[in-house]
């Protein structure tokens, strides 16, 4: 009853699209924020806009980097819990 799925596991799909929505989100929330101040204009609201963008992208740089890192990985080691830094 195993289904096949090629390299792509399944629900693989479902965290990238919540992190898009939780993104899109937030960000639509700090601009709503931001021009709901009758003293703050749009060009105020650019640098915590890509500000927010340059965080987000790195955070997804790191996960799919320790992503890649870890699928490269024989099974037993990849599955293995992560007990840190060694000393």
């Amino acid at each position: 009853m195993s289904r096949e799925t090629g390299d792509r596991r399944p629900g693989r799909g479902k965290p990238v699209l919540l992190f898009a929505a939780l993104l899109i989100a937030g960000l639509a929330m700090l601009g709503m924020r931001v021009l709901a101040r009758p003293d703050v204009g749009l060009g105020d609201m650019i640098l915590p806009f890509l500000g927010g963008l340059l965080i987000a992208g790195a955070i997804a740089m790191i996960v799919r980097r320790d992503r890649r890192d870890r699928e490269s990985l024989p099974p037993s080691v990849r599955d293995r819990q992560d007990h840190g830094t060694p000393n």
